[in-house]
């Protein structure tokens, strides 16, 4: 806010000015009283001045608050003007009792727009029968109570019935604040608890201003005085702090009864018994009695009429409003009726998000090609968007939403009449291509859909271009049955998707179908595997590079099936990762290489250490670490003993449960290795981070060592910066005498490799490398 110093300095100069007025005032200084009094008025109109610019709902309020504190600063200045220069009685000038009215008035107006903006669930002409009502009976009162017991006569005189118009105006803006008040809707807010006190002081000070002039007994510059100041200071501090913490307005009407219509007959009741009381006290006389009780009754008359009317419009409104809506109703059922069923039909056809037809039209569609005359061929495209699933995860499924359906208007624009596209669910999609000539026509379409999904998708503030993975199948020449094309290009898809996140396409051959079923038997012979009958650990040394001397195995896991025979583990590793069966795999492992080094060590008093592979599903795991202690502590196995050889792939995930599971293997006492170590995204950034204690440089560097320059420097480079960082190195895949002293040369710590021994069982293990030592 460019106003904020103006602000700040108008307000303290406020609050210097207003005190010394006070001061002036406590020590009877009329002069120092009448030049104070217009200065802190005007400052208070200036401070609510200037926040008018900074605020809305508070604006219109704020511009009658400042010409109530200006006129009232005009007024005070007039007074200081025919009182200290002109030596003139400033009482016997109209026009200043006409200007101290004016406040007056922008009260009352401020209070009834307030209640007109803020509760238009009001009856308006229940308000006014309110106001006046309570107007005129507090005026009656208080001449019946104050003036006339003060023997103070009517008069057609200007002050008097400027006087009276005080009182009225006093009277109006009470009556006013009880109804905001004690209305059902009243929220106080902390500017609006400042005018309403500050008005509120002001009106009970006019009434005993009032009372004072009327008497003749009106002293300027008197303690009355200092009240009225302080209710423009009240005004200005109330806009100030509405500037900087606006408050909402407003109030929405609703078709009930309004608020303000209740039924008074109880209240009047309960007031006229008051009057009784009062009269029977000698409190007034029996004319005060009859003028109360009068106007109580008249207004009861006047409320009841009032809400009788109401009620009826009500009604009338209500019935009037259900019969349109039930006729509308009939309307609309009548026309719902009459699209139910075509709606129906494109609903059960058409997927909702993109428009495009869906997977229950697809089954369709291609049970009616298949038994076409017309259709001598087509191709069935199965398309999957690469990596849509992070979109979902990092943006909302919302903006997920928007992207597919902005891909289905692109499909529906590509569709035509030997083209047609479907969503098949999820980010999966199909494209039919009916009579097709030759398989380039199917590649120029794969390659289309290709420029589709390429093209970037801009959905503010984010812009996204997808890739897809499309496999297919033909028909008639890969199968004639709808589920075996469908199933045949969907393993096309996969084989593509698994090997590549990049645009590509397969169509669907023989051997695709051996490897799926391939993969799909290894699945269920691993879900049925007997791991103590058909499992088993070979062992691989590990020697030490400088005196050859064994350090310790690598435990490597085989699966001898005793119909299948030897299964690799590349075959069966990843299936067993990817359907979570690596977990109990992995507790098998660890618990047999626990058992095995345990006995080796304590039979030949040695100090070995096994390796053990991690799979990056037993990393995220987080039982993992307090699994792998407690089987330590129960299996008795020194934590020395243990290395656990983790991939690149898992310490390159940045995040804060990674971190914490390296640390928690490191207390436990385990060693840890980065296995495949420079082929991969080696970093610095996660060596310096994670507790590591060994790096295992990859095969396929070593395979080169002796034959590629770029191979012996990226070795001897990862050799120098473990050295660097204190941290042991491991050859593996070692085969040749050479390799082994280039290594040596480089001075790489542990060598494992053909070199030394291939993994064997542990009897065999025992023999050739624990009995020989």
């Amino acid at each position: 806010m460019l106003n904020q110093p103006k602000k700040t300095f108008i307000l303290y100069s406020l609050l210097l000015f207003f005190v010394l007025y006070f001061i002036s005032i406590l020590f009877h200084n009329d002069l120092w009283g009448n030049i104070l009094s217009p200065i802190v008025a005007f400052l208070s109109s200036a401070l609510i001045f200037i926040s008018i610019k900074d605020t809305k709902n508070y604006k219109s309020y704020a511009i009658l608050f400042f010409l109530s504190c200006f006129i009232w600063g005009a007024a005070d200045l007039l007074w200081l003007i025919f009182d200290e220069l002109l030596f003139i009685n400033p009482e016997s000038i109209p026009l200043i009792d006409a200007l101290y009215v004016i406040p007056n008035i922008c009260f009352a107006i401020f209070l009834t727009k307030y209640i007109c903006k803020n509760h238009v669930n009001w009856n308006t002409y229940q308000l006014f029968i309110d106001i006046f009502a309570f107007c005129i009976l507090g005026a009656v009162l208080l001449w019946s109570f104050i003036f006339s017991k003060s023997n103070i006569q009517f008069k057609l005189e200007f002050d008097f019935i400027l006087i009276m118009i005080y009182i009225f105006l006093d009277f109006y803006i009470m009556v006013e604040i009880s109804l905001i008040i004690f209305s059902k809707s009243f929220r106080v807010s902390i500017s609006l608890a400042l005018v309403l006190l500050g008005i509120l002081i002001y009106a009970l000070s006019d009434f005993y201003y009032a009372y004072l002039s009327l008497k003749n007994a009106y002293v300027p510059n008197t303690l009355i005085d200092i009240i009225y100041m302080l209710c423009n200071v009240l005004f200005s501090f109330a806009t100030l702090y509405e500037t900087n913490h606006p408050t909402p307005h407003g109030e929405k009407a609703g078709n009930e009864l309004c608020e303000n219509l209740k039924k008074p007959k109880k209240t009047v009741f309960l007031v006229i018994l008051i009057f009784c009381l009062l009269y029977y006290f000698d409190v007034f006389d029996l004319n005060t009695l009859i003028k109360s009780v009068g106007i109580c009754i008249l207004y009861w008359v006047l409320s009841t009429n009032i809400r009788a009317n109401m009620l009826d419009r009500l009604l009338l409104k209500t019935e009037k409003e259900t019969n349109e809506y039930l006729e509308k109703l009939i309307a609309d059922r009548t026309q719902e009726l009459n699209l139910a069923n075509r709606h129906l039909k494109e609903i059960s056809n058409t997927d909702a998000l993109t428009g495009l037809f869906n997977r229950r039209y697809f089954i369709h569609y291609l049970d009616s090609l298949i038994s076409s005359e017309r259709i001598k061929n087509f191709a069935l495209l199965y398309i999957d968007t690469n990596r849509f699933k992070p979109i979902n995860d990092s943006y909302g499924h919302e903006i997920g939403d928007k992207v597919l359906y902005t891909l289905g208007n692109r499909f529906s624009e590509y569709s035509s009449s030997s083209r047609t596209a479907f969503r098949i669910g999820g980010d999966e999609f199909a494209v039919i291509i009916e009579n097709y000539t030759d398989k380039s026509e199917i590649t120029f379409n794969a390659n289309k859909i290709f420029e589709i999904l390429q093209l970037p998708i801009s959905i503010p503030p984010y812009s996204f271009t997808l890739t897809a993975s499309i496999g297919i199948s033909l028909y008639p020449s890969d199968a004639k049955e709808k589920n075996l094309l469908i199933r045949y290009a969907d393993i096309a898809m996969y084989e593509v998707k698994s090997k590549s996140f990049q645009n590509s396409y397969l169509f669907f051959d023989k051997l695709l179908l051996e490897k799926s079923n391939k993969k799909y038997e290894t699945e269920v012979l691993l879900q049925n595997a007997d791991y103590d009958k058909e499992f088993v650990l070979y062992y691989q040394p590990q020697y030490n590079t400088d005196n050859k001397s064994l350090i310790g195995m690598e435990a490597l896991i085989r699966w001898i099936h005793p119909q299948k025979g030897f299964i690799p583990p590349s075959d069966f590793i990843p299936i067993a990762e990817e359907t979570g069966l690596i977990i109990q795999i992995g507790e098998w492992v660890v618990e047999k290489a626990f058992s095995q080094i345990k006995e080796w060590n304590q039979t030949y008093s040695m100090n070995l250490k096994m390796s053990i592979n991690i799979s990056p599903i037993q990393v995220k795991n987080t039982d993992f670490v307090d699994w792998l202690w407690k089987k330590m502590q129960h299996e008795k196995v020194n934590p020395e003993w243990i290395d656990l050889e983790i991939t690149e792939s898992v310490a390159m995930i940045s995040n804060a449960s990674i971190e914490n599971i390296f640390d928690m293997l490191n207390d436990i006492g385990v060693s840890i290795s980065i296995d495949d170590f420079g082929t991969g995204y080696s970093s610095l950034s996660y060596i310096r981070k994670y507790n590591i204690d060994r790096l295992k440089i990859a095969k396929e560097l070593i395979d080169n060592i002796a034959h590629d320059e770029n191979s012996l420097l990226i070795v001897q480079a990862i050799i120098m910066m473990a050295k660097g960082m204190k941290l042991k190195t491991i050859s593996e895949g070692v085969e040749e005498d050479d390799q082994l002293e280039i290594l040596k040369r480089l001075e790489c710590d542990e060598i494992q490799g053909y070199i030394f021994g291939r993994p064997v069982p542990s009897d065999e293990f025992e023999k050739l490398h624990l009995n020989k030592k």
